[in-house]
């Protein structure tokens, strides 16, 4: 399994490393290298996986030209990705440009690493922030290396074929209602939003239909019910249908969430961490942050299992600072830095004319 990441001369990164455990939490300052981070580990995951139409564009992820993602501060004149497994050997990735076009050399230290980000491996699954919310219609998936989709535009499809399938015995919530995919994940849906959620495929099409409810009220369309419940399927999908070490990558769970869904949301995402399946996530919320916090302290994960990391730019040199937030049992911040979801107490402050 991935365990550490280093990056060196990727945009905003000069070098960096990253201790990963089960649950990996990163937030921080915009612009400051959240997004670079998972970047770095998307555009190795696609070069490993030999699917790129060149070394820096292809499905995963698309960067433009060496130009555009070197660290330009720096005037850095290769770019090196650095990953390891819990033996600590690892790979690396090393691009550099030449005569105008781009070479990458990979050294591979770790066998097993490298088949695990191999995505015809099905170990990793990444949701972009640009994922999709309702549509009338969801299509079915063609696609052999990505079965709910970046943009979790097949999660629909993947539910629909496997909702009467059990799920691993670990991530079973409630077993007093059973154990197939259909029924946890509506347990969930309903604990988290209070919604149901009901899918069917269009006879003699490649498409799927998916009906929503909330509460006791009869199933609608997904563009008249709120958004938010669209957003959260795939999350919730690839969650229930993981295995032990498997690793899922997500940016920005929050979206289109009220606070308190947002953290039932994060009760559920550390709730699957603990039994096993590793999580990226990258977030601008104190709800998902907070949520986090909760699951500590009802020991819902062990702070073992986690890593939380704040990005900032270092004043000298405008290159990504990280700084890994540590925590006691109870779920307490032990070394607080300002910016850390800090502005509802400023804001408070400032209301009282306290400042």
């Amino acid at each position: 399994m991935l365990t550490k990441i280093t990056v060196k001369n990727f945009k905003s990164f000069d070098e960096s490393t990253l201790e990963l455990s089960d649950f990996n939490l990163i937030t921080g300052m915009n612009s400051a290298g959240k997004s670079t981070l998972i970047q770095a580990l998307l555009l190795s995951i696609q070069n490993i996986s030999n699917e790129g139409k060149d070394y820096l564009n292809g499905h995963l992820i698309s960067l433009g030209m060496f130009s555009d993602i070197r660290n330009f501060l720096k005037n850095a004149k290769n770019i090196c990705i650095k990953l390891y497994d819990e033996e600590d050997e690892y790979i690396e990735l090393y691009f550099e440009e030449i005569d105008g076009y781009v070479a990458l050399e990979i050294n591979n230290n770790s066998t097993n690493l490298f088949e695990y980000l191999n995505q015809k491996n099905k170990k990793i699954r990444y949701l972009s922030s640009k994922r999709i919310g309702f549509q009338d219609i969801y299509s079915t998936n063609y696609d052999n290396f990505n079965d709910i989709g970046i943009f979790g535009e097949y999660a629909i499809d993947f539910y629909e074929n496997n909702k009467t399938f059990p799920i691993e015995k670990d991530l079973v919530r409630d077993k007093t209602i059973g154990t197939t995919l259909e029924l946890q994940l509506g347990f969930w849906l309903k604990y988290i939003m209070n919604s149901r959620l009901s899918t069917e495929n269009i006879s003699g099409t490649d498409y799927i239909k998916a009906e929503f409810a909330h509460g006791n009220n009869r199933l609608v369309r997904p563009k008249n019910i709120g958004s938010g419940l669209s957003y959260i399927i795939s999350i919730l999908v690839s969650g229930l249908t993981s295995k032990k070490g498997d690793l899922n990558i997500i940016e920005n769970p929050e979206i289109h969430l009220h606070p308190k869904a947002q953290s039932r949301l994060t009760e559920f995402l550390t709730f699957i961490s603990d039994k096993g399946i590793r999580y990226i996530i990258e977030t601008h919320s104190d709800h998902i942050f907070n949520g986090m916090r909760k699951a500590i302290n009802k020991d819902i994960i062990n702070t073992k299992s986690l890593n939380t990391y704040f990005f900032s730019l270092d004043n000298k040199t405008s290159c990504t600072y990280t700084k890994k937030i540590e925590f006691d049992d109870r779920g307490n911040v032990l070394n607080h830095i300002p910016g850390l979801f800090d502005q509802f107490d400023d804001d408070l402050d400032e209301l009282l004319g306290l400042k």
